[in-house]
């Protein structure tokens, strides 16, 4: 069952002239001398003169032998079959001037104007017959006269609604953050503005470091793996110490191998002395060979032999 004073149409549209019902006072048309008194949807406030049953009327007009009653109040509204707009009609008035038997009626049609934010009031258009007339017509501008909530777009305008309601967060969130950057962190360029980084995942390939070859040039044909040396253990005849060259496989086992220079001074040292040694001992076997096959005799001659050969290996050194 539908409120008082509403009117809802099949595709969920909505009226409701309920607060157009007024209980300070009745809204007047003015029309030259003659004053319209119309209430919506009750009864009208102002005290009548001879009228039967005032409290059910709805509309008047002062007259000196008496109101005349355009209407009985009702709370039931139609739909203007012209303009599909919400129609409020009373009936049952007073007698009619040129035919008692009929009764005076009043059609007032609504029209939605989201301009006038007051109430609004009626405006006399048109009545019947033009003289001594027993029917009248009225148009009332007014927001009330508005649909309240039309089915067809209630849904959309809270999609609309929520819609403008998130793009003033997001652009109030945007503008303070680049604000905040620009002129408090003094970030410039696409710095200032608060953009979303997503973080790329990073693959690491292994590196070869370029080896060179025998023109200076670098190669990449695989991975360094390192310098690598080896030691001989001592011998009689020194040290011997031998490094790997990182172009071994082009230059045979001659060209990969060189002294290390700080090795080499002590298989210097290593060396002077072993070859002292030797130039003694060589020398003194010389000259015992000689004292054995020599012409000059055992005895001094062998004696002096081994004096003069031990200050030869000497000069020699």
């Amino acid at each position: 069952m539908s409120s008082p004073c509403t009117l809802t149409l099949d595709d969920g549209t909505h009226y409701d002239l309920s607060p157009l019902g007024s209980t300070q006072s009745d809204y007047i048309a003015q029309v030259g001398e003659t004053s319209y008194n119309l209430n919506i949807c009750r009864g009208v406030v102002g005290e009548l003169h001879a009228v039967e049953d005032p409290d059910t009327v709805g509309g008047y007009v002062r007259k000196d032998q008496g109101d005349f009653v355009l209407g009985r109040v009702h709370t039931n509204l139609t739909l203007s079959p012209m303009t599909n707009e919400p129609m409020y009609v009373i009936t049952d008035g007073s007698p009619c001037p040129l035919n008692p038997d009929a009764r005076a009626s009043t059609a007032i049609r609504f029209i939605c104007s989201p301009s006038d934010f007051n109430a609004g009031k009626p405006l006399l258009v048109a009545t019947l017959p033009p003289q001594d007339p027993c029917h009248f017509y009225f148009e009332w501008r007014s927001h009330v006269a508005c649909p309240t909530n039309p089915k067809s777009s209630l849904e959309s305008g809270h999609y609309i609604a929520f819609g403008a309601i998130l793009a003033i967060a997001i652009l109030t969130w945007f503008g303070g953050h680049t604000l905040y950057n620009r002129f408090y962190l003094g970030r410039r360029g696409s710095a200032q503005f608060p953009l979303f980084h997503i973080p790329r995942p990073k693959i690491s390939l292994p590196t070869f470091k370029s080896r060179s070859n025998g023109n200076g040039q670098g190669s990449s044909g695989g991975p360094k793996w390192g310098s690598w040396r080896r030691r001989s253990q001592r011998s009689g005849n020194g040290y011997t110490s031998i490094r790997a060259d990182e172009n071994d496989e082009e230059e045979g086992f001659a060209g990969r191998f060189s002294l290390d220079d700080d090795e080499l001074d002590a298989d210097a040292e290593d060396l002077t002395g072993v070859n002292e040694t030797n130039a003694w001992r060589n020398q003194a076997a010389t000259n015992g060979s000689a004292g054995v096959n020599g012409e000059a005799g055992a005895g001094a001659g062998a004696g002096k032999g081994k004096n003069v050969g031990v200050h030869q290996g000497l000069v020699d050194i």
